[in-house]
């Protein structure tokens, strides 16, 4: 069990979501950067979509009630052992009843916004619409519909299992993969939108695409507000709303992109130029203020190769953690 003592800047429990309920009005939810919460869940036995605690930037500060084990994955937000030893993404903690684990923010501009941390059988919550994810607009799942906050206390579904000291390391990078070049711009691969959808002039939605962007403080689990080239304005034709998901790229009349986060709203009646693809939202979750975005328009052939690449890097990793094919086979049937 796990007290916290500092949520930092924002800490939730969140798991693999709830997609499929868009037509109901209630949004997807869970882990903002999925190739993270498989690595803290692979790291302790869990499965793929178990629930984890999702940490954003510095400060969180956690206390083991008891001797238990933690996976820790996604941004390197500065982990450590209170008078003790670094836990590094890609690690297992081993922390003695009373020891602090402090997240103090070390490099999180070259690695991410987000870290997770595992216990033993996923974060034990009730589960709501089939799933522990916290839906902050929504008020509800994770612990009380909230994020964490001091006095709380987060306990594993296996409680006073695997809290013997464990050396395990993820064999792969134990960082989201993240596409940049030489001058560390980060590069959103997009599926281009079919021009109905833009209700701009074509070369407003070709200038989105051409331009560098930055990240806006005015950023959350939502959606990515990006500053800088484009347009500064268009004339957007207004539009009745529609579907959207995770990775949907809007364009808002100011000119300025939104691409939608995890926790995006069902429907949008800005026009909508692309959407990332499935194998760089993990990166889009991990994107931090001030870093610089440039999109790359590819095809569904280019898309579904990265995705497969990835997914081919993520089952030989976890096919060395644990010198068994079938761990993969395993996780390949849960969908990951």
């Amino acid at each position: 069990m796990l007290e916290i003592i500092e949520p930092g800047l924002l800490a939730t429990v969140q798991d693999a979501g709830r997609p499929g309920l868009a037509h109901l009005g209630v949004p997807r939810a869970g882990a903002a950067d999925p190739w993270s919460l498989r690595v803290a869940n692979a790291l302790l036995d869990n499965r793929p979509g178990d629930a984890v605690v999702e940490l954003t930037f510095a400060g969180a500060r956690l206390r083991a009630l008891e001797p238990t084990v933690l996976g820790l994955a996604g941004a390197d937000l500065g982990g450590h052992v209170d008078g003790g030893s670094s836990v590094p993404p890609g690690r297992v903690a081993s922390l003695a009843s009373g020891e602090v684990l402090t997240f103090g923010g070390a490099d999180r501009a070259a690695s991410g916004a987000r870290a997770y941390l595992s216990l033993p059988g996923g974060v034990d919550v009730p589960e709501v619409l089939g799933s522990r994810a916290t839906c902050l607009r929504g008020a509800f799942g994770g612990l009380n519909g909230r994020a964490l906050r001091a006095g709380d206390a987060v306990r594993g579904c296996r409680a006073g299992e695997l809290t013997e000291a464990r050396d395990e390391r993820w064999p792969g990078s134990p960082i989201t993969p993240r596409h940049a070049d030489p001058v560390g711009t980060w590069r959103l691969r997009v599926l281009r939108a079919p021009p109905e959808l833009w209700s701009v002039p074509a070369a407003a939605a070709d200038a989105v695409f051409e331009a560098s962007w930055t990240v806006s403080p005015a950023s959350d689990r939502m959606g990515l507000r990006l500053d800088g080239g484009g347009p500064a304005a268009i004339a957007a034709r207004s539009r009745p709303s529609h579907g959207v998901t995770f990775g949907t790229i809007q364009l808002p009349p100011d000119g300025r992109p939104i691409v939608l986060g995890v926790d995006h709203q069902p429907t949008g009646g800005y026009p909508v130029l692309g959407a990332v693809i499935s194998a760089d939202l993990p990166a889009l979750g991990q994107l931090v203020p001030g870093d610089a975005v440039r999109f790359v328009v590819v095809d569904v052939v280019a898309a579904r190769a990265a995705l497969e690449t990835d997914r081919a890097a993520f089952r030989a990793a976890l096919d060395a953690l644990r010198g068994d094919a079938r761990w993969s086979d395993l996780w390949r049937s849960a969908g990951a």
